[in-house]
């Protein structure tokens, strides 16, 4: 019984520094993406949160800017806003995956007592 004891004991602290891990690396610089459903942020790339948020608002300036184009019947300036929004869109979504698959492909090296 002494054993089970010991090694629950062990375990508690394994639990908790495995905890603490995944909490660290869940930390977000900005509150949380509208386009992502988890953020994936360290604290040491702070400036490329940074880029990706700035790049987001500019996404969202040209969607309205687009909406206005439509309003005052400059289709070809609105569909040509559009197009450049999708293709920003379309990079942001490969630059997080390719982040996203970085992040884990690092992961798998690093041992479990971290």
């Amino acid at each position: 019984m002494a054993r089970g004891v010991d090694a629950e004991q062990q375990q508690h602290p394994m639990a908790d520094q495995l905890k603490e891990y995944q909490a660290r690396s869940r930390h977000a610089w900005a509150a949380a993406s509208f386009f992502s459903s988890t953020s994936t942020s360290t604290t040491g790339s702070s400036w490329v949160e940074v880029f990706l948020v700035v790049r987001e608002l500019a996404l969202y300036a040209l969607l309205l800017f687009a909406c206005i184009a439509f309003y005052f019947k400059f289709v070809g300036i609105a569909l040509s806003l559009t197009c450049i929004s999708a293709l920003l869109y379309l990079c942001m979504r490969l630059t997080k995956e390719e982040r996203k698959h970085k992040k884990s492909k690092q992961r798998m090296l690093l041992p479990l007592s971290m």
